[in-house]
């Protein structure tokens, strides 16, 4: 942006914390730097004074009011991403996560509400004869654990994690980082690797113990992206289906000042957790104008749960209902369970009612998934 030439701009680290990385959709180590960073360049190395490369420069604050604001993803990021992919034949499989949702205990009626006091272990007698002191007991509290983590059938709610890998947890959540620093304890979760395992040290019922819990890569009903490759997708008699996900909301306006009940309702599920491997939350997106739709024109940004009574888990799962359906009509029900939105279609004119929409708009298959990759 501004010319063609070589751009070269100056600034001083301002913080080093986890931050949203808003392409991979992932909160990862970042450090914040008041050097703007715009198109162009985004993606170029950022040196320290001794010319060490110690980043790469990839993301700003899209604000009018917030200026020289931009983040660099650390060298530590990067080599992690690199060894995850020589550990894994050339394959990315992301960053891990315990996959737990937390509550801070910084309050004190809190912490006594779960008889977090004392432990009994002592710190040793100072050098100058001051009285021993007893050992705070500290961390943050399990409120949920997402099922498809490694975390699930170990950690249980109302578990308080203390330390993970003899690093112990304050109760702000944070751990130590550097000299004087502290940082988000995912941020070493992060730092390891699929197949690894965490030694967690878990306040359970007045007791203190230790537990393996094996991290898994982060996983979300709502994905941030399909890995570079465009949504996938189903056309039904013209009815257009799609995996929600984080940049269909992003089109849809979902975080703006205005938008839709049906909208705000699809926005509601971007922090569900993922109960079984392969869900999704199947949309449907848009209505191609074919004769056999008709009066269903205006349905549009609707969650599908079932399909002729049968619960729908993803777009590959429906494109097998409706392969399979052998009666007289299809049957689609939208959320809400009560009151939703309904569409009945003939299923003998389905097939012909398809094939007539893709021709008529270029579309050269009905059906397009990634899950079975």
């Amino acid at each position: 942006m501004g010319g063609d030439s070589l751009c070269v701009t100056k600034g001083v680290v301002s913080r080093i914390e986890m931050q949203e990385y808003a392409q991979a959709g992932a909160r990862l180590l970042a450090i914040q730097i008041d050097a703007a960073i715009n198109p162009g360049n985004s993606g170029g190395p950022v040196v320290n004074e001794e010319m060490e490369v110690i980043g790469v420069a990839f993301q700003g604050i899209d604000e009018e009011s917030i200026e020289n604001v931009g983040y660099v993803v650390p060298v530590s990021v990067m080599r992690h991403f690199l060894e995850d992919v020589r550990r894994h034949n050339g394959n990315y499989t992301g960053f891990c996560h315990l996959g737990v949702d937390i509550c801070f205990l910084e309050n004190v009626a809190f912490r006594n509400y779960l008889k977090l006091g004392v432990n009994n272990e002592d710190y040793p007698e100072s050098v100058n004869g001051a009285p021993k002191r007893k050992k705070r007991v500290t961390g943050v509290m399990v409120r949920r654990v997402q099922p498809t983590s490694g975390s699930y059938g170990i950690l249980r709610n109302m578990d308080v994690i203390m330390a993970v890998d003899g690093i112990p947890v304050g109760n702000d959540g944070k751990i130590p980082f550097r000299r004087g620093e502290r940082v988000d304890l995912s941020c070493y979760v992060s730092s390891l690797f699929d197949g690894d395992e965490a030694r967690v040290t878990i306040w359970r019922e007045g007791n203190v113990m230790d537990v393996q819990i094996p991290l898994l890569p982060v996983k979300h009903l709502v994905p941030s992206h399909f890995n570079n490759k465009p949504p996938p997708y189903l056309i039904c008699s013209g009815f257009v289906f799609t995996a929600l996900s984080v940049p269909y909301l992003n089109a849809k306006g979902a975080w703006d000042d205005y938008y839709t009940d049906n909208v705000s309702y699809l926005l509601g599920l971007a922090n569900s957790p993922l109960e079984k491997d392969g869900d999704e939350v199947v949309v449907l997106a848009q209505v191609l104008a074919h004769k056999a739709n008709l009066g269903y024109e205006n349905y549009v940004d609707l969650h599908l749960i079932k399909f002729n009574d049968v619960e729908v888990r993803c777009l590959r799962h429906l494109h097998e209902l409706i392969s399979e359906s052998t009666g007289p009509f299809m049957k689609f029900e939208f959320a809400p369970k009560e009151g939703g939105r309904l569409i009945v279609l003939d299923r003998a004119l389905n097939d012909q009612a398809t094939n007539d929409v893709c021709a008529e708009h270029s579309i050269s298959t009905c059906f397009v998934s990634y899950d079975s990759e």
